[in-house]
């Protein structure tokens, strides 16, 4: 993953270089990446600890087994979107907005 945030990250400041206001597209850019990093530490520590004070291995399990791959295809596809509109976002308020 380090890769591939290494080229995303690259491919991004191509991107803003060619914004009306490139270094405030690359601050934005990096305050977003930042707080996603943030977000996922806080969010693994929190599921820890359900589980460990649950007991259960998948406390927060909202369907059985065997929805395994359905899961993963759901929950890549909803990453992929989700990363691409946060991408068009902060390209669209970093170039509108002021240095």
């Amino acid at each position: 993953m380090i890769v591939v945030g290494a080229i995303v990250g690259w491919l991004f400041d191509q991107r803003a270089n060619r914004t009306p206001k490139p270094e405030a597209t690359k601050q934005l850019g990096v305050l977003l990446a930042s707080g996603l990093i943030v977000g996922e530490s806080i969010i693994g520590v929190v599921l820890s600890a359900i589980v460990w004070f649950s007991g259960k291995g998948a406390p927060l399990a909202l369907v059985g087994p065997g929805f395994e791959t359905a899961g993963i295809i759901v929950g890549g596809v909803a990453f992929a979107v989700i990363a691409f509109v946060l991408y068009r976002w902060v390209l669209r308020v970093g170039s509108a907005r002021s240095t």
